[in-house]
């Protein structure tokens, strides 16, 4: 999020996002059968080894080749007009970077942190719960878990893609500003997080898993959106830091939900809990309104003449 923060004009920052956050999705899809190859080759230890060293590589990578637009050697300097050109300055007017304690008084830093926790539940339950619920609940055989399971994170990558592009859409058909274009798209997928909060009331599996599909979309499409505000709405100096904190906690409320499934699912079935999962996000995409509504965010050229955050009628 520091890089889409520092190398992405304004308008572009949800695109960068919501292909970066493919990886989430496509990671799902290739490490079970990169970890099946893996532990039936070279035995289960070699799995860990190579998924862990996949790591180290890429920080090393990372740490080799990354460097800010403004010590990019290779950056030209048209190219570094455009990238600060079309982006806002958040806190301008602070000379230092802000302290982990101001940030989160902040209410931008609880607009974004707040439904990060009410919307992780679903994807936790999504890459945890599904292939237990499909042979507990469907009876369906690993073969057909094996043909199907996958789809919903399939859906997902599709959904942080339009979460990408969703927000430009917002701008220049509905003349919104840039924040509240974010805005609308979150409280769109929280609608869209109703489908799969019906699975418990469909009989057939596979519809089951078309419900799972429309709520890997979904909840892709929030995660680029509400990811992208916190390179909206801080400067690039806090980035860092606000996603830190904000996918902490998210993380909470994956392990609290988590916990929850594990404990009910045998006494009070899956249904109910999928039912509040469809509630979640409204309830994040209600606070993220509730928070962001009435701060003044300072917009980059090419979006003057958008409507202001502080006027958009709701």
């Amino acid at each position: 999020m520091k890089a889409v923060a520092e190398w992405f004009p304004d308008k572009e920052k949800s695109i960068a996002v919501g292909f970066f956050n493919v990886g989430t999705s496509l990671g799902a899809l290739i490490a079970p059968p990169l970890v099946v190859f893996l532990s039936l080759r070279y035995g289960w230890r070699a799995a860990f080894v190579v998924t862990g060293a996949l790591g180290f590589f890429w920080a090393a990578l990372w740490y080799a080749f990354y460097r800010a637009p403004s010590d990019h050697k290779l950056l030209s300097a048209g190219e570094r007009a455009r990238i600060l050109a079309g982006q806002s300055r958040p806190d301008s007017s602070l000379d230092r970077k802000q302290s982990t304690g101001e940030l989160l008084q902040t209410r931008r830093f609880w607009a974004i942190a707040v439904p990060r926790f009410f919307a992780e539940p679903a994807w936790q339950t999504f890459s945890f719960w599904i292939p237990l619920y499909l042979a507990s609940e469907r009876h369906m055989d690993l073969e057909d878990i094996a043909l199907f399971a996958w789809l919903p994170f399939l859906a997902a990558d599709l959904g942080g893609i339009f979460g990408g592009y969703v927000s430009p859409f917002f701008m220049k058909y509905f003349k919104v500003s840039l924040v509240w274009s974010r805005v609308y798209g979150v409280i769109l997928a929280a609608v869209l997080m109703i489908g799969p909060g019906l699975i418990g009331l469909v009989a057939s599996p596979y519809t089951a898993i078309a419900l799972f599909c429309v709520g890997g979309f979904a909840h892709q499409t929030i995660s680029v959106l509400v990811n992208t505000l916190s390179a909206d709405i801080f400067a690039s100096r806090d980035v860092g830091t606000v996603s830190g904190f904000a996918g902490m906690a998210a993380w909470i409320g994956g392990l609290g939900f988590s916990l929850l499934v594990g404990a009910l699912a045998d006494t009070i079935g899956y249904g109910p809990l999928f039912g509040m999962l469809g509630v979640f996000d409204i309830i994040g995409a209600i606070f993220l309104v509730v928070l962001i509504r009435g701060q003044a965010f300072r917009g980059p050229p090419e979006t003057i003449g958008a409507v202001p955050i502080d006027l958009v009628a709701h």
